[in-house]
C-alpha cells in the first residue's frame, strides 16, 4: 500500500506535512491488507507513514515566519466576574473594546506586559456571547483560541492550504485590533487533514514595529 492510495488528494504535498501536525490531525489509517492484519497494528502503520513523510520532508525555507503569541482569548457569560479576575484581581490593563452582532461578541481588550525595549505585549480577549442561543458561540470553550503573530499571513495562507492546513470559513479579514486575520481551524477533514488539533489558531498579520522587534 502506498502513500498516493491513501491519501491522494495530497499526492504532491505529503512531503512537506510535518511529523507532529500528521500525527495530531489525521485520522488513524485502517490496515486492510489481509497479508499486514496479523504483523501489524493501525498504530504502527500510521507510525510509519508519519515517519516515512516527515524522513522526506521539503526542507526549503517556508515564505513566511511565526513571530511569537499575539493573545489569548477568553469567554464566558458572565463579563463581570471575567473583569474581577483579569483586571481588578490580575491587573491588566483595558485597552480596548470590540462589538460584533455578526462574530457575536462583545469584548473587552486587555494588555498583558508591556512594548518598551523592544519587547511586545500579548493581547487578553475577554469575550462575551451576545445571545447565548447564537452562533458561534464564543464562550464555548472557555479558553476559545490562542493568537499567533506572522510577518506575512497572505503567503503563510496560501502555503498552508498547498500543504495540506484547513481554515475556518471567512478568509483574511480585519480582527478585533485592526489587524489582517485568518483562523486554522480546530480540525482537519478528509480534504484538508491539518488542522489545530483541537484548538482554534488564530494568525494575525504583525505590523512593521512587531516585525522588527521579533524577527
Amino acid at each position: 500500500m502506498f502513500l498516493s492510495q491513501i491519501f491522494p488528494q495530497f499526492r504532491p504535498n505529503l512531503r512537506s506535512l510535518s511529523k507532529a501536525s500528521l500525527t495530531c490531525c489525521l485520522p488513524l489509517v485502517t490496515v486492510d491488507t489481509p497479508e499486514l492484519k496479523p504483523r501489524i497494528s493501525t498504530h504502527y502503520f500510521q507510525s510509519t507513514i508519519v515517519s516515512t513523510i516527515t524522513r522526506n520532508a521539503n526542507t526549503s525555507a517556508k515564505p513566511f515566519k511565526i513571530l511569537g503569541l499575539q493573545q489569548v482569548a477568553v469567554g464566558s457569560t458572565d463579563a463581570h466576574s471575567m473583569n474581577t479576575l483579569w483586571v481588578e484581581t490580575l491587573g491588566l490593563e483595558k485597552i480596548g473594546s470590540y462589538t460584533s452582532e455578526k462574530e457575536n461578541v462583545a469584548e473587552d481588550i486587555l494588555k498583558l506586559g508591556t512594548d518598551e525595549n523592544g519587547s511586545v505585549s500579548v493581547e487578553i480577549d475577554l469575550m462575551c456571547p451576545l445571545d447565548e442561543e447564537k452562533s458561534p458561540k464564543v464562550h464555548k470553550p472557555p479558553l476559545n483560541h490562542i493568537g499567533l503573530w506572522v510577518d506575512d499571513l497572505e503567503s503563510a495562507v496560501r502555503w498552508m492550504e498547498s500543504n495540506g492546513v484547513r481554515f475556518a470559513p471567512g478568509g483574511i479579514r480585519k480582527g478585533a485590533a485592526g489587524h489582517d486575520v485568518t483562523f486554522i481551524h480546530p480540525k482537519g477533514n478528509e480534504t484538508a487533514p491539518v488542522g489545530g488539533c483541537g484548538v482554534l489558531i488564530e494568525l494575525v498579520q504583525a505590523p512593521k514595529d512587531v516585525i522588527k522587534k521579533l524577527k
